[in-house]
């Protein structure tokens, strides 16, 4: 029978639904979907539709030249989860996410395929993975799913303190040509000492292949030649078929959050302090010594080369450091968190000069790069309708970034605040009002659409509101 995921008819499908809380790191609230559940063993079948609908205005993006504010309406993220238990050990999850419409990116606007073609969907698999839930110590999850390197990459996304997780605090690899957040391979967890010792081992695809992206950018490259405007580069290939690995180890030393996931507040019904390390590594990631070389010269198109030969490699490695505090007091909960990474390839932007590998691999949002973010927020002491609850936050972000939007040693401020309504209590009806300031420490090129480009521009500043439903 079809029911609500908050009833069960048997004990076994209570065993079933705590060991898939440990194995996918689900929140602790419960979830609002429908369950289907069979089978003597504690079987079932979780149905979650989770959507998130932006409204942003920017003050740059829209006019003839870029440099007038613009203001979009989009989903962030459309959601279909699936997640199957046979019992309490065997299972799957099955993930799809779109973000229909969308028309900024991280730094820079384009038009969205709903402006220029019928294929505007935009939806794709982003998790899919079997479970195996032996015991508290060891759990496995073997498919396409997140790389556990930070706390910022665990957060669910449904569930952040401020309106979304960080913009620049995404690792270097995955399954997207861009390479971030999520990975083919296993990871193992588990928990000790009353659940307040956690491990994550992972092992992944890591980095294979090459990667083709259009550079709206002009300029001059680090060697002094000319970069046209629009031109298509491809990075060179992964030097080796190499693995990836990543390890994390957090502690709780108040009451355990339990699970592999996070979640951005507890709404006070625990007392959180969790400190976490993590680090990745993969050898002979990518060439020391690339350039680019015509492919198709009258279009800008660009091929992958090595600098006289020189076949020598870097690897990369990346390291992390977090923390959460959450603490329940006589009036309100008070929360913070904050996050640090490093990302290094050994310097090879320097003396790799191909674009696309600047863009897609060395350098760029998702290359070498060190910074941080620090989050506070707190719950006030009221209800606002049957259960409602207003959490203000405050934000500060401070990145480093070896080479991105054709700057180097480009150094990114990020100061900001907001407030979340939790319309039921909790995260299932959420609306967030959002302001950021975003400054470049040198002014930089933003690029608006496949042609324009806003020069010199020293900051600017966001306005955003989100309504989330999670059922």
């Amino acid at each position: 029978m079809l029911k609500k995921s908050g009833l069960s008819h048997s004990c076994k499908a209570v065993a079933a639904g705590s060991a898939l809380l440990l194995g996918l790191g689900l929140a602790s609230q419960a979830q609002a979907g429908p369950r289907l559940e069979f089978g003597d063993d504690g079987g079932f079948l979780q149905i979650d539709l989770k959507g998130q609908i932006y409204l942003e205005n920017t003050s740059y993006g829209g006019g003839i030249k870029g440099d007038e504010s613009r203001t979009d309406i989009h989903f962030m993220r459309n959601r279909i989860s699936l997640t199957g238990m046979l019992d309490e050990t065997w299972g799957y999850k099955f993930q799809t996410c779109g973000n229909t419409g969308t028309t900024k990116n991280t730094l820079g606007y384009a038009l969205s395929d709903q402006d220029t073609n019928w294929n505007d969907r935009d939806i794709r698999v982003i998790d899919a993975y079997a479970i195996a839930n032996f015991n508290p110590a060891l759990n496995l999850k073997v498919g396409l799913t997140k790389i556990p390197l930070t706390r910022a990459n665990l957060d669910d996304c449904f569930a952040p303190l401020s309106q979304d997780r960080s913009m620049f605090v995404y690792s270097a690899y995955g399954t997207s040509p861009a390479k971030f957040a999520r990975d083919l391979g296993g990871v193992a967890t588990g928990r000790f000492f009353d659940d307040k010792l956690t491990y994550f081992a992972g092992i992944f695809q890591g980095r294979e292949g090459s990667s083709t992206v259009v550079n709206p950018l002009g300029g001059t490259n680090p060697d002094g030649t000319p970069r046209p405007a629009g031109a298509t580069y491809t990075s060179s290939n992964a030097p080796k078929t190499m693995l990836e690995y990543v390890g994390r180890l957090t502690y709780d030393f108040m009451d355990s959050e339990g699970g592999s996931g996070y979640q951005g507040t507890y709404f006070g019904e625990k007392n959180v302090l969790n400190i976490g390390v993590g680090m990745a590594y993969q050898p002979k990631a990518a060439y020391k010594y690339g350039a680019a070389t015509a492919v198709n010269p009258s279009n800008n198109v660009y091929g992958a080369t090595l600098q006289n030969g020189n076949a020598d490699t870097v690897d990369y490695t990346a390291y992390a450091v977090d923390f959460m505090y959450e603490q329940k007091l006589p009036a309100g909960v008070i929360t913070a968190t904050g996050q640090y990474l490093k990302v290094d390839f050994e310097n090879a932007w320097q003396t790799n000069t191909n674009p696309g590998d600047h863009l897609a691999v060395v350098a760029g949002m998702n290359g070498q790069k060190e910074g941080g973010y620090g989050k506070l927020a707190y719950i006030l002491p009221l209800t606002i309708g049957k259960a409602g609850k207003l959490q203000p936050y405050a934000m500060y972000e401070y990145w480093e970034f070896a080479r991105v939007l054709g700057v180097n040693h480009q150094i990114i401020n990020q100061p900001g605040g907001g407030i979340n309504y939790y319309v039921l209590g909790d995260n299932r009806v959420r609306l967030t009002v959002e302001y950021l300031r975003t400054d470049f420490n040198t002014p930089t090129q933003l690029p608006v659409g496949g042609t324009t480009v806003v020069q010199g521009v020293k900051g600017y500043d966001t306005f955003r509101t989100m309504l989330q439903l999670v059922f």
